[in-house]
């Protein structure tokens, strides 16, 4: 099934938003995308061109405007967005500790355990968001290291426990490695072992709050696909370095849906020139 780009509502029709993203949309209409795009962006209030040195106030004065929530780093590496999210914690919002109450946390994979006895919330989904309301503690078992955890879902407006694992917010895949999460269930097998049928003793590993603990990254950056269907006042997009060989449809798709995350101000960071439309003489 193939679907077409046909419309863009987030913004007003003054929007440099909105002027950049029919561009893309057009671009990947009339199947042009094999050279760099040629963003906009002068003459438009809603989207600006910063270089690092003044990324860290800019984002602190988004925070301080619009709210945490309200903001959002896309970048395009799950490595990029570990470092962005650090550098937050460390620059903005001056957290040493691995994690204090205030940190938002987004989701990485669906969780039935933790939403159990919970009215209108099935399920705990890959891509939500919420917020540390309180550390209750930290422990190892089975050779990983967990955090207990009252949080805060904003979609629902309800506060629950959980058990986070912590090893999984520094990987650089959406959770556990595959080795990581293999070596989880085997440790989990061994305290079952006097369990003889293998049917019985899954269902015990699927019950065990250790194996279901949430898998969680900080919330402060996402990569494009994490962020799809999300919606933000402030979003500050990172492209990294790209070389006119990686250009493409895949790759306008991906700047169409970044770019349309924003619905009051686009920041682009430390934007190549080859991107950039020159001023018209």
């Amino acid at each position: 099934m193939e679907a077409t780009l046909t419309g863009i509502v987030r913004q007003a029709e003054s929007s440099g938003i909105l002027c950049n993203a029919t561009m893309l949309r057009n671009a990947l209409l009339f199947r042009e995308t094999e050279q760099y795009p040629k963003l906009r962006v002068e003459g438009f209030s809603d989207v600006r061109r910063i270089n690092g040195m003044e990324l860290i106030d800019e984002i602190g004065d988004a925070y301080r405007r619009d709210g945490v929530e309200e903001t959002i780093v896309i970048t395009r590496s799950n490595k990029r967005v570990n470092a962005y999210n650090n550098g937050i914690r460390n620059r903005v919002l001056f957290r040493e500790e691995e994690l204090s109450a205030g940190d938002t946390l987004m989701i990485t994979r669906n969780n039935y355990f933790w939403a159990a006895g919970y009215e209108h919330l099935d399920f705990l989904a890959n891509g939500e968001f919420v917020e540390v309301v309180r550390v209750r503690g930290e422990e190892e078992m089975y050779g990983f290291r967990f955090c207990n955890v009252l949080l805060f879902h904003r979609d629902y407006e309800i506060e629950f426990e959980a058990k986070i694992l912590l090893d999984a917010l520094h990987t650089e895949v959406p959770g556990l490695t595959r080795e990581q999460h293999e070596c989880l269930f085997t440790a989990v097998m061994e305290d079952y072992a006097e369990i003889t049928q293998k049917r019985k003793k899954y269902l015990k590993v699927k019950e065990n709050p250790y194996f279901n603990a949430l898998q969680v990254k900080y919330g402060y950056a996402v990569t494009c696909h994490k962020a799809q269907g999300g919606e933000w006042k402030n979003v500050f997009l990172d492209l990294g370095y790209i070389q006119q060989s990686y250009m493409g449809d895949n790759f306008y798709r991906w700047l169409y849906t970044s770019v349309t995350r924003s619905s009051h101000k686009l920041y682009l960071v430390n934007l190549p020139d080859d991107f950039v439309e020159l001023p018209k003489i």
